[in-house]
């Protein structure tokens, strides 16, 4: 009981105003009322102070906890200057490489649609595949027999022909014809 009449006495009254009053500075001289008058606004002040803190505790209580807004982790994007290396990377990586001008513009395709580097694609089993291909159309190219120059004679010098033109065959005739307006 004797604590409710310490909450009761010490209570802020609605219409004082707590700054105004004198702090409570208790000195030697002061006889034992100014004293219990000076504790007694000193106590007010501290127990308003109090009470203040208790509802700003409260309220932050009832009020519904927002959960901390996570910050999304930005990862930095490549620049175009990066992109820009990484392509002439890649172009010199294919240059080097021993491969037919069919050949490179596969693996470019296949890296573009992929999404790797030109190494990687060069390497893949469809290039191999392409490359076993060619390989196979080449050493087949090579093996069979050329039909170039069959059927094809020999020039013949009409100059020295001189009055033999009638022995002449009806092609070899117009090859005749077309070397003498070349002479002309």
């Amino acid at each position: 009981m004797e604590n409710e009449n310490e909450l009761q006495d010490s209570t802020k009254p609605e219409n004082e105003d707590l700054d105004s009053l004198p702090e409570a500075n208790i000195q030697e001289g002061d006889t034992d009322e100014e004293k219990f008058a000076k504790l007694e606004v000193a106590n007010k002040k501290l127990f308003a102070r109090a009470k203040k803190a208790e509802e700003e505790a409260k309220a932050l209580k009832t009020k519904p906890h927002e959960p901390e807004k996570e910050v999304p982790k930005v990862q930095p994007q490549e620049s175009e200057f990066d992109k820009l290396i990484e392509e002439k990377l890649n172009e010199r990586d294919l240059s080097s490489m021993d491969l037919s001008d069919t050949l490179k513009s596969e693996v470019k395709a296949y890296a573009k649609a992929k999404g790797v580097p030109y190494r990687e694609a060069a390497n893949s089993d469809y290039v191999s595949f392409l490359k076993q291909k060619e390989t196979e159309r080449l050493t087949a190219e090579d093996a069979s027999a050329t039909t170039k120059g069959v059927g094809i004679k020999a020039k013949r010098d009409f100059a020295s022909l001189g009055d033999d033109i009638a022995s002449l065959s009806d092609e070899e005739f117009k090859e005749y014809k077309q070397w003498v307006k070349s002479q002309e």
